[in-house]
This record gives structure tokens, sequence and C-alpha cells, in this order.
């Protein structure tokens, strides 16, 4: 049995505010309280800024806990200890235990999540747990911790239903997960992010380009020097493609720093250069070139093609598309057009994913996502770039094909 198996299709529903989930962990004895965490948001780049400050910690020695989501081929990915999956019989055992919880109290798919990664960590006693929030932050359900720490990457508008229209009114859901007298790091300079760590009076504020920044020295791989307050790190080199990586890189690493400042600068570099994530700007065959990415909002989608248009100068690129009918579809579409000599849009198996009723009659549609792929493959000679991007449901379906599963 798998988690999602328990909501019958709600596994999407979101229903905001922390009571259940505080009414849900004071039920199993408060299993948050029992050990330190950190906290990342932000619109793009939180998933891979919680690899590499988790990858930080465990090669200096600490026990992680890392809690992430959604998954992209397997439910265990979302809980983890020291990056290594929750077995399938410990999953089992946590369900079965937290079932009773999720009637009596009404929990949501995400909180019913959040409540094993608190009673699997607490039970595997971790020194740090990294905890990536689902959906903005002040009303997430990891925001009942304590941070000992809060990062967020950025702002742009994505979610704006739930999160709000402006990037001010993002900003102050995520800036929830930040604490008066705990650090807050900032991978953003933006105007939007400090007017609203001002708002809440948070004291120790670090902010890229202000207090830490990056010298990057090549793209392949991506080298770059680091600068923080007194410390200077030079030729990190991360196996990440895309200099926003290096972003999300310094941004953990600057995280690192505040909460441990007795560290080793080789088991940084190391740390950073074996960091892995799955489905970010990830290679999964050459001849032709087929790269996934999980940029699901206009900022990440541009980011994207800007990252391989600099890398691969003067391909063609064929863009494999789907996402979800309740994002701003028509405006990435737009964005994907612009820089794509063909799109194949196909079809992600969930009931909020786009159909060919949605899609403009320019575009190829191929409901098949194999076929689709497949396709595209077909079409490409060895000038042309394959580019897989839209919904981390669509990155998670190819990798099942590509591995065979």
């Amino acid at each position: 049995m798998k988690l999602y198996s328990l909501f019958k299709k709600k596994e999407f529903f979101i229903n905001p505010g922390l009571e259940r989930i505080k009414e849900a962990s004071k039920y199993f004895g408060n299993p948050h309280k029992k050990f330190k965490s950190i906290l990342i948001s932000g619109t793009n780049g939180k998933g891979s800024t919680a690899a590499f400050l988790e990858s930080l910690f465990r090669y200096h020695g600490y026990k992680t806990g890392f809690f992430t989501s959604p998954h992209l081929v397997k439910e265990n990915e979302r809980w983890q200890i020291n990056r290594k999956h929750i077995e399938d019989k410990k999953l089992q055992f946590y369900i079965e235990k937290i079932k009773p919880a999720i009637e009596k109290f009404n929990l949501t798919y995400f909180e019913a999540s959040t409540l094993i990664a608190f009673l699997y960590f607490a039970d595997e006693n971790v020194d740090v747990s990294i905890l990536e929030v689902g959906l903005g932050g002040r009303w997430d359900a990891t925001n009942i911790v304590e941070p000992q720490l809060s990062i967020i990457t950025n702002v742009s508008l994505d979610h704006t239903h739930l999160l709000g229209e402006t990037l001010e009114k993002i900003a102050n859901e995520k800036i929830g997960i930040a604490r008066e007298n705990r650090p807050l790091v900032l991978g953003s300079n933006q105007m939007s992010l400090l007017k609203a760590a001002y708002k809440r009076n948070i004291k120790q504020v670090y902010v890229f380009d202000r207090d830490f920044n990056v010298n990057i020295k090549s793209l392949i791989p991506v080298k770059f020097d680091y600068h923080f307050l007194d410390i200077s790190i030079k030729d990190i080199e991360i196996s990440l493609l895309g200099t926003y990586q290096a972003v999300n890189c310094v941004t953990a690493l600057t995280g690192f720093i505040v909460y441990n400042r007795d560290f080793s600068e080789q088991k940084i570099k190391e740390a950073l250069k074996n960091t892995y994530w799955e489905g970010r700007l990830q290679i999964l065959k050459n001849n032709p070139v087929v790269i996934i990415d999980g940029a699901h909002n206009e900022e990440a989608v541009k980011k994207s093609f800007q990252e391989i248009k600099s890398i691969y100068k003067g391909k063609s690129i064929i863009t494999v598309y789907s996402g979800m009918r309740d994002k701003d579809f028509k405006k990435i579409l737009k964005i994907i057009k612009e820089n794509s000599n063909k799109v194949i849009i196909t079809k992600i198996p969930v009931d909020r994913g786009i159909d060919e009723t949605d899609i403009p009659d320019m575009f190829d549609f191929v409901p098949s996502i194999e076929k689709a792929v497949n396709k595209a493959i077909k079409e490409a000679d060895f000038n042309t770039i394959i580019f897989i991007t839209g919904s981390l449901y669509l990155i998670g379906e190819v990798l099942k094909i590509f591995r065979g599963v």
C-alpha cells in the first residue's frame, strides 16, 4: 500500500491551516519537537537547495532527515535518512500507524506525509532534518516545527490562486517560515522578500548578492568561487547543470555555515560536488541529447532555456511539454514556442493535467508520453537538443520510461 492510495484521488487537495497537523502531531507526542529542523521554501530551486544542504551536513558527520515533495518515481523518495529512501516495510508501518489520525483529524495527503516524516525522523534520532516546504510557507504543514534556520530561495508568480497575485503577497506567505530570533538566508536579493523580512522583524538576514555571492568560472562543469563575510572558498565544483544551481548551492552553503561555523573546506567541496538532484536539467542520454527539467512556471522555463542555449550554442531544440491546467500554461507555452524549433505536447496521468482540448491547434499533441518522447528522438539529428519540461509528474513518468520501470 502507498500513502496516496488512502486519499482516493484527493492527493492534490489543499486546505490551508495548521490546526489539523498540530493536533495530529500532538496525538503522537509531538515528534517534531524531538529533533532540530531547517525549513526551505521558495518558488524555484528549493529542492536543489535542500539537497545541497543535506549533503553538507551529511559530509560533516550529521545524521540527516530529508523530507521532500513531490516524488518523481516512487513515493519512498519523500522520506530519507542520510539520502537513503525509506524502506517499503518501514513506510507501511508508518502508514498503518497514522491511519487513525488521518481520519480523526481529516488530514490532507501532504499533512499525512509530513506526519510520517516527523515520526520517522524522531524514531531515527536524526541530528538535523531538512524539510522542503510543500507550498507557500505560512500555512504549510512543515511550519509547525521551530526551525533553527530558514531558507527562502526566491519568489515569482506561481500558485497565485492560493498565495496571492503579487510578489509581495507571495513573499509574505513564504516569509512565514522565518522566526524573529533565528537566522534567515535569502537566495535572491528581491525587494519583496526583504520588505517581508523587515515587517516580520527578522533580526539576522543573509542575502545573496549582498552578503554572499559567486564568481562563475566555467559552465561544464559548473565551477565558481564563493564569498561570504570573511570567508572565501575557491574552485567549488558541482555536478548539477545550470549556473542557477551555483546560486542554489551557495544559498545552502551560507545556511550551513551560519548553522555550523566549524566546517572543513575539503568536506564542503566533496559534499557539493557529489550532490545529486534528479529532474533538474538532467541529461538522460546523448546522441541525441535528451534533457529533462521540472520547470513548471514561467520564471523557471525562461531560466532553463537560457542555460540550455548558453551550454549548447547554436543547437536546435525540440521541446516536449506537459503541465497542470491550473497553472498559467498558455504563458509557459508562449515561452516554449519562442525558444523551440518544434514543440510536442503530451498528457500527464493526473486529473489536473492539460489535454488536447486545452492546446491551440498550432502545437502537435501526442497523448502518450512515451510516444511523444520517441517522436522527438526520431525527428532529432546530431544538431538537436530534446528538452522535456513542465510538471514534475511528467518528469517522473519520463524517468520511468528511461529506466524501464
